[in-house]
């Protein structure tokens, strides 16, 4: 039900940004990154911090408003280990997906230098919210004298996010961004990340 909902989202997200784009297309209010992101990751009362990568797709309706998709996974996980004993549970994110409606508001810079009046068209900070779906794999290995088990099990939840952020955008359609988001936040697992990224307008 969930990835239902989620789908149609993604489509009606889609359809939003293609209107908006194309009515802004000579502004470039479209706009794809890649994110390098810091999780933390509260699960199993741990706290572990997984290390992903991740892609969004931005379109603007208008210069203030639009909507967002982004994908993560996080193939670099954290791993928990007992003391003195060969025990350990490794904790990866096989995805983090989301459709967020957001929200940016441009300020002019603070200084006045010519290499920033020269280059960068606009300071702005943005703020985000939706929902979002997070798959966490957990992979338990206990060891013995005699021979050592894995067992592999995998926790699906889905939430309400949000997050804010500021970025910069330079006269080459490129832009700089620093988030911080939270995807999930539930009794018993709570999934954030601080983000960094590359923004192409097109």
């Amino acid at each position: 039900m969930r990835y239902g909902i989620l789908f149609f989202g993604l489509l009606f997200a889609a359809a939003s940004q293609a209107d908006g784009v194309a009515h802004y297309q000579d502004q470039r209010f479209g706009y794809v990154a890649g994110n390098l992101m810091n999780i933390t990751l509260d699960y199993d009362s741990r706290e572990l911090t997984p290390t992903g990568v991740g892609v969004r797709l931005g379109g603007m309706i208008d210069p203030y408003w639009g909507v967002e998709l982004r994908a993560a996974v996080a193939p670099s996980g954290d791993t928990w280990r007992a003391e003195n004993s060969r025990n350990k549970v490794d904790y990866t994110v096989d995805h983090i997906g989301a459709l967020l409606a957001t929200g940016r508001l441009p300020f002019q810079s603070p200084i006045t230098l010519p290499v920033v009046d020269a280059y960068v068209d606009e300071f702005f900070v943005q703020g985000f919210a939706g929902i979002a779906d997070v798959k966490v794999k957990t992979n338990r290995r206990r060891c013995n004298a005699v021979r050592c088990r894995d067992d592999v099990s995998r926790n699906d939840d889905t939430s309400l996010a949000f997050g804010a952020g500021v970025g910069v955008r330079t006269s080459f359609n490129l832009g700089l961004t620093l988030q911080y988001m939270q995807y999930v936040d539930k009794d018993y697992i709570t999934v954030t990340g601080i983000e960094g990224g590359l923004e192409w307008y097109f």
